[in-house]
């Protein structure tokens, strides 16, 4: 759990410059990879149209567009956040610690998804001779080591380094300046990120025409269109109410979390996956290959009970963080809770 009381006496204080110096040399490196991917995907983009002239391609620009713009925003975040560690912004810090624990967690979990997943994956693929069974452990195990590498040990060890007393007390002695980082606490700093993103990403279903579930159905076009406006709108005001700490947003972040939960444990409990991807603009061939080794409904209500649990637990952890209208006073800039 996100902790940012910690406090350090000058007598145990550990200058951290150099690790952070360190850290951030390596997430400008992880951010130069991610811009190097964008390339590689737009030319295979355009050799699978070349290759499938004439045909529906494999891989559709809807399909890799959403992907390309993610990578670009992976590149500008990590080279961008190296730099506030190098510089020991205490932004920065915050930042890492912040998205460093959602890495962590939605890592873990979807860790947890693909080792139930990826075995019968690859044991459909090793019993249809696609592939000998030696090439399919060796990438079934090359796979799980991958994402524990960089779903867990990475963002684990981000977690460490950014939640150490040390780090803290080292920022806040290069950058004695309060930042906006600071005018929140850490906690719900995290809930105001959180949302922000999510309404952002919505805005990434426009590539999959709009396809929205819907407390058991399936909306698409305009009808998905504006319960998704609605929906960016609303986690909008949770992203910009929690950081002002408004009661009233953190009651919506909770009536979002339940109402989410509840239409897609309704969803996906009456329409199977497949009828929700043959409405996401897939091409004929993607949705083939998805067909293939397409895991049950009841996986993504298992998955989504999961998940509905965690966000609505952290939700009622941070309502401390919240004073009512009635008992507000003046904080001043960095005074915690």
């Amino acid at each position: 759990m996100i902790n940012d009381n910690q406090t350090v006496s000058v007598s145990d204080f550990k200058d951290r410059t150099t690790g952070l110096v360190v850290f951030g040399i390596l997430e400008i490196i992880l951010g130069t990879i991610c811009a190097l991917i964008v390339p590689l995907m737009i030319f295979s983009m355009f050799v699978s149209a070349g290759l499938h002239k004439g045909s529906t391609p494999p891989v559709g620009a809807s399909t890799m567009l959403p992907g390309i713009l993610i990578y670009v925003l992976m590149a500008v975040w990590f080279i961008w956040m190296g730099i506030g560690s190098i510089k020991a912004r205490r932004w920065a810090r915050a930042l890492w610690l912040v998205s460093s624990w959602f890495w962590l967690i939605s890592g873990i979990m979807g860790l947890v998804f693909m080792l139930v997943f990826l075995p019968n994956m690859y044991d459909q693929m090793g019993k249809s001779g696609q592939m000998t069974q030696q090439i399919v452990a060796i990438m079934k195990y090359t796979m799980i080591g991958f994402m524990v590498v960089f779903y867990v040990i990475i963002p684990g060890t981000l977690v460490f380094f950014y939640g150490s007393k040390h780090v803290k007390a080292t920022c806040e002695r290069k950058d004695p300046k309060i930042r906006w980082t600071d005018r929140c606490p850490l906690p719900v700093l995290a809930v105001s990120l959180i949302s922000g993103f999510s309404a952002a990403s919505i805005l990434l279903m426009g590539f999959y025409g709009w396809t929205f579930p819907f407390f058991g159905l399936i909306l698409t076009g305009i009808a998905g269109a504006g319960v998704a406006f609605v929906s960016m709108l609303l986690h909008g005001y949770v992203a910009w109410g929690t950081y002002r700490l408004s009661v009233k947003a953190w009651w919506c972040a909770v009536v979002l979390t339940i109402a989410w939960g509840i239409s897609m444990g309704i969803t996906f409990s009456r329409v199977t996956l497949m009828e929700f991807y043959e409405k996401m603009n897939f091409s004929a061939q993607l949705l083939e290959n998805i067909k293939q080794f397409a895991q049950p409904a009841s996986l993504m209500v298992q998955l989504s009970v999961l998940w509905f649990i965690v966000v609505l637990a952290y939700l009622l952890y941070t309502k401390k963080y919240f004073i009512p209208p009635t008992e507000q006073r003046s904080i001043l800039p960095g005074e915690r809770i």
